[in-house]
C-alpha cells in the first residue's frame, strides 16, 4: 500500500533585491579585478627591476681588456681604444654608449673612422668593428669668434682635425679642394655632396669652394674662368655645365676684356664681372 501524499504547496518566491544591489555587486567585482591586476603588475615590475639590478651589478661587467674584441685595428690602436673614456674598465656592460665610443675613437685614432659597436651578453663582451674611410676634402669654417680646421668625412659631415698632427697620421682625402665656410648648418652636407658629385664630371679644375654667411656659393678655379659665383645652391647641375662651357671658351681667349669674376646666379644669362681697372 502506498502512502498517500497531500497536494504539494508551491514555494514562496524570494523577496526582490533592492534596486541597485546587482549593479553595486558588479562594480565591486570589477574593482577587485583591477586591483588584482595592478598588484600583479607591481610585483612583476619590481621583480624585473631587481633582476636587472642583480645582472648589472653582479654579472654583466667589463673587467678585463680581453672582453673588448676589436676587428680591423692594429695592436697600437687597440691600446688607444681601451684608453677611450667611454670604455674605462671596469664598467657595466649595459652602460657602454656606442655613440660615445665612436666619438672617442674618432678623436683618438682618425676623424674618418667608422665604428660599429655591439654588446654580447653571453659571454659579456663589447665587439668593435673599425673601418677607415677616405675623407672627401679639407675644410675651414668660422664659428663666431674662432676658426676651426677640419675635414669633411665620406658623407660630407664636418670632422675636427688638428693640422699640427704628424703627416703620417693624416687621413686619406679624395679631393684636394678646400672648403671655406662662413657658417655651418645641417643642410650643408647635402649641398656639398651634390656639388662635388657635379664637379667630378667636369673639366674645370676647382681648388676652393667658398660658402658665405647667407648661403651663397662661389668657386675658385685654376686659370679660366677664375672666380665663379654660383649664388644660392639651386640649379647646380645647370650652373656647373655653364661654368665648364665657359672654361673651354674663355681658355681660347674669347673674352674681349679683362674680367674679375663670372656671375652664374642665372645660368641662362651668365655675366662677366668687370675688374677694378675696367670700372675705372
Amino acid at each position: 500500500m502506498g502512502s498517500s501524499q497531500g497536494p504539494t504547496r508551491p514555494r514562496a518566491a524570494p523577496p526582490p533585491l533592492p534596486r541597485g544591489t546587482a549593479t553595486q555587486g558588479g562594480e565591486h567585482h570589477q574593482w577587485r579585478r583591477r586591483l588584482t591586476r595592478l598588484w600583479r603588475l607591481l610585483v612583476f615590475s619590481g621583480g624585473a627591476v631587481g633582476l636587472a639590478w642583480v645582472l648589472v651589478e653582479k654579472g654583466w661587467w667589463l673587467e678585463t681588456p680581453d672582453q673588448v674584441i676589436v676587428h680591423g685595428a692594429s695592436r697600437q690602436e687597440h691600446g688607444e681604444l681601451l684608453a677611450a673614456r667611454a670604455l674605462q674598465l671596469p664598467t657595466p656592460l649595459l652602460a657602454v654608449d656606442a655613440e660615445a665610443v665612436q666619438q672617442d675613437l674618432q678623436r683618438l685614432l682618425s676623424p674618418t673612422l667608422h665604428a660599429q659597436v655591439r654588446r654580447t651578453l653571453a659571454p659579456p663582451q663589447v665587439v668593435v668593428s673599425l673601418e677607415n674611410r677616405a675623407a672627401q676634402t679639407w675644410g675651414r669654417r668660422s664659428l663666431g669668434d674662432r676658426v676651426e680646421h677640419g675635414l669633411l668625412d665620406h658623407r660630407f659631415n664636418w670632422a675636427g682635425f688638428d693640422p699640427q698632427r704628424q703627416p703620417d697620421d693624416a687621413p686619406v682625402v679624395r679631393n684636394h679642394v678646400l672648403v671655406l665656410a662662413d657658417f655651418w648648418g645641417p643642410e650643408l652636407p647635402g649641398i656639398l655632396a651634390q656639388l662635388f658629385s657635379g664637379l667630378e664630371r667636369l673639366e674645370t679644375p676647382v681648388h676652393t669652394v667658398r660658402i658665405t654667411a647667407d648661403g651663397q656659393l662661389a668657386l675658385d678655379t685654376y686659370g679660366t674662368p677664375g672666380e665663379v659665383r654660383l649664388g644660392q645652391p639651386d640649379r647646380l647641375s645647370r650652373k656647373l655645365a655653364v661654368m665648364d662651357h665657359l672654361h673651354a671658351q674663355l681658355g681660347k681667349g674669347v673674352s674681349p676684356f679683362p674680367y674679375a669674376y663670372v656671375d652664374l646666379h642665372d645660368p641662362d644669362q651668365p655675366q662677366l664681372g668687370l675688374s677694378q681697372d675696367q670700372d675705372q
